[in-house]
């Protein structure tokens, strides 16, 4: 007889959710300084158990740690961005080349995704937005048929996910990104690859001008009180359930 399988999620998992919906929400700003104490009191967790919890997001590329100055939402620089952008073309640009022929189980796939990536941005859940497109890109690096150039990929996942979550959310026209994903698919499911490559490299110079813009214009980092109340306000009931546990 098969057993079944169990899947534990710790509490630590439980507090990075929080954080990590948050973060990506927009609640806590790029450079927002995190103090562990008022945040495991406001959850009901350890601050061992919190700790946990910010290095899980810090191995994500959301959070950052400092010495002496403890840790901090991540603050994309305009080198962060080029760097990202630059490793998102190497990656996914020729990804599209190598699709031939391409495989139905992915494209299959990708047209689930374009119309959950619709419903999100109808919606304006940025969050919801964001995950989805990230995993409609990450179809497209399926096709180097490589498992460790993927892994690089997804070692970028959280840094790319605040990336586009901040030029989906002050998009002057978010809407207009989900033709540009439907437009790929199609061009992908007709063999077109060369047309869809060029609409790809377009989509990724648009999104890097407008991240980077982002980042220039980006507020100063709260001061620390105004931190320290923010810390102690922010976090909702969610975790509260699981008790002060270790």
């Amino acid at each position: 007889m098969d057993c079944p399988q169990i899947h534990r999620v710790s509490v630590a998992d439980q507090v990075a959710a929080v954080l990590r919906q948050q973060i990506l929400a927009g609640e806590l700003r790029p450079g927002t300084p995190l103090r562990e104490v008022p945040l495991a009191a406001s959850l009901g967790v350890s601050r061992n158990t919190m700790r946990e919890g910010m290095r899980i997001l810090a191995i994500e590329g959301l959070l950052k740690r400092y010495i002496h100055r403890g840790v901090s939402v991540a603050q994309l620089s305009r080198k962060d961005v080029q760097e990202i952008y630059h490793l998102r073309r190497m990656l996914e640009i020729p990804a599209i080349l190598a699709a031939r022929p391409p495989c139905p189980e992915i494209l299959d796939k990708m047209a689930s995704l374009v119309d959950e990536y619709e419903a999100a941005m109808r919606a304006r859940d940025w969050v919801l937005a964001v995950e989805i497109d990230f995993r409609f890109h990450t179809q497209l690096v399926h096709f180097h048929r490589n498992k460790r150039l993927e892994s690089v990929y997804q070692k970028l996942a959280g840094e790319l996910r605040m990336g586009m979550v901040l030029v989906d959310r002050t998009h002057n026209d978010p809407a207009g990104l989900i033709p540009v994903h439907r437009k790929m698919y199609e061009l992908l499911a007709t063999g077109k690859l060369k047309q869809c490559a060029n609409v790809l490299a377009r989509h990724l110079d648009d999104s890097e001008s407008r991240l980077s813009a982002i980042m220039d214009n980006q507020s100063i980092p709260l001061d620390r009180r105004s931190a320290d109340l923010l810390s102690r306000s922010l976090v909702r009931p969610p975790v509260k359930a699981v008790g002060k546990v270790g």
